[in-house]
């Protein structure tokens, strides 16, 4: 169930609006959801290995084929929203947390990585919503750890950031609180600065994901 935090004067307040949906819904601040469609701990992987000059790939996850498919049910939208109002914009952020990397290539020290393009949707029978964006970010991958096939990095403190517009936020919240289970994929382009990691493969794990949802009315 998606949480909201209650200020009680402010609720206490918005009956004397309820003539107007659209007075009302601008005195709503915007709710902040965690972990939206248990995305935290997903893991992207590469389907293919990366290519060189300057090694770039796409790193993808998907609810619907992972072994076995992991759909979720659909979220009771909270009763403690006044008069059945619903969000028109939302903001997905999220972050990688780790990265492995897999195969016979060098497993260099440190390597710059830039997330070129994220995307990340919810479908069910009905259909898909899908939030993307380029963010063009440039984070930092560190070893850790590695072995004769795999290495681990740890990936620098950043946030990721994709907005849908109403009509996907629309369409998403129809599909979350209606029409049965619920699958959830996320995908982005990356490209790396060493050469080195050519022929390999990566995973990245992800963390710390969070929906805001905001434009209520």
């Amino acid at each position: 169930m998606i949480t909201f935090h209650k200020t009680s004067l402010l609720w206490a307040a918005l009956p004397l609006l309820a003539s107007c949906g659209a007075i009302v819904g601008s005195f709503v601040p915007p709710q902040t959801v965690s972990n939206p469609a248990n995305l935290d701990g997903a893991q992207l992987s590469s389907s293919s290995a990366l290519q060189p000059a300057a090694v770039r790939g796409s790193i993808e996850y998907d609810t619907s084929k992972t072994s076995p498919p992991s759909p979720f049910a659909d979220l009771k939208y909270p009763s403690d929203v006044p008069f059945g109002m619903r969000p028109h914009a939302m903001k997905l952020q999220v972050s990688l947390t780790r990265a492995i990397v897999t195969g016979t290539c060098a497993f260099p020290e440190n390597v710059k990585l830039t997330v070129q393009s994220f995307s990340a949707a919810v479908s069910d029978a009905s259909g898909q919503a899908i939030l993307s964006g380029q963010p063009n970010l440039t984070v930092t991958l560190t070893k850790t750890s590695s072995g004769l096939a795999s290495a681990s990095y740890a990936v620098s403190q950043h946030t990721l950031s994709v907005s849908a517009d109403r009509a996907a936020t629309d369409q998403a919240i129809n599909i979350l609180t209606s029409g049965g289970q619920n699958h959830a994929s996320a995908g982005a382009q990356i490209l790396a600065d060493k050469d080195e990691l050519a022929g390999c493969s990566i995973q990245f794990t992800l963390g710390g994901t969070s929906i805001t949802l905001s434009n209520f009315s």
